[in-house]
């Protein structure tokens, strides 16, 4: 089927839906300039995730080799503060307002569906720009500019780049104990699990968007929704594990496609 007549078929599917649910990953952060971490040339490619992506593999760097840390935030700092919503994102964000989405799941933690517009995003792997407390777990918000602008201003300051430092520049709780950025990492329970899982179960139909389907438990999203009785549509110019399971597959971007589907959808 040629890519217009899947896209046409795509929009009638979700004009007619009562429940739609999106299930995001790195693919359409990736369409904002955002590298992915798994694909070829992506972070994982770059750095150890044995060295960067746990939390005793951080601290473990941070001892012995703290400019590969720094090189690693100075990089990727820079990225998320140039990321914008893509037109994937912002057509999903219409999607909301026209009343067909309900519920945006991401593997993301770059805030880009919220600042797209959408209102009911759960994120798997957290969200870069809110804190958790050590200590309490209390969170809290941050504007992106404020979290990525300390960060760099940070690394500016540093005199010494180590464990001590760094640690005596983390923010403050109002309990008085150190914050981190609320992301999970390797080897840490994702986040929102239970309501993802409903959201997929609930579903009459799920737009899989930019995500090989290799992490799991999130992979399992999917597989969840088409057992549950759900049509899949999956938007992906990439392999993913999904091709047997999407009753719709567009092999392209979601920031070509997802714009085309929604103005069918207006049109209609």
């Amino acid at each position: 089927m040629e890519l217009q007549a899947q896209i046409e078929k795509a929009a009638s599917i979700l004009k007619k839906s009562r429940f739609v649910v999106a299930f995001s990953g790195a693919g359409m952060s990736a369409e904002s300039g955002i590298p992915t971490f798994r694909d070829p040339g992506g972070l994982w490619d770059q750095f150890d995730p044995e060295e960067i992506g746990t939390g005793p593999g951080l601290l473990n760097t941070l001892s012995r080799m703290p400019d590969k840390i720094r090189a690693f935030l100075e990089q990727t700092v820079r990225v998320f503060l140039e990321a914008k919503p893509n037109p994937g994102h912002m057509a999903l964000g219409t999607l909301e307002k026209l009343g067909i989405l309900k519920t945006v799941i991401t593997q993301n933690v770059d805030n880009l569906h919220q600042e797209a517009g959408n209102t009911r995003v759960l994120e798997m792997h957290g969200n870069l720009y809110r804190q958790c407390c050590l200590a309490c777990g209390r969170r809290k918000k941050l504007q992106r500019e404020e979290f990525l602008g300390k960060i760099l201003s940070g690394l500016t300051q540093l005199t010494r780049f180590d464990l001590p430092s760094i640690l005596d520049r983390l923010p403050r709780c109002e309990c008085g104990q150190a914050m981190r950025p609320d992301v999970v990492m390797f080897g840490e329970q994702v986040q929102q699990l239970p309501e993802s899982f409903e959201a997929a179960s609930s579903c009459t139909t799920m737009l899989v968007l930019g995500t090989s389907g290799v992490v799991y438990p999130a992979a399992a999203l999917p597989q969840k929704a088409k057992a549950a009785g759900a049509t899949v549509i999956e938007i992906n110019p990439g392999h993913s594990m999904y091709r047997g399971l999407a009753d719709v597959r567009i092999p392209a971007p979601t920031g070509q496609v997802l714009p085309q589907i929604v103005q069918k959808i207006a049109d209609a």
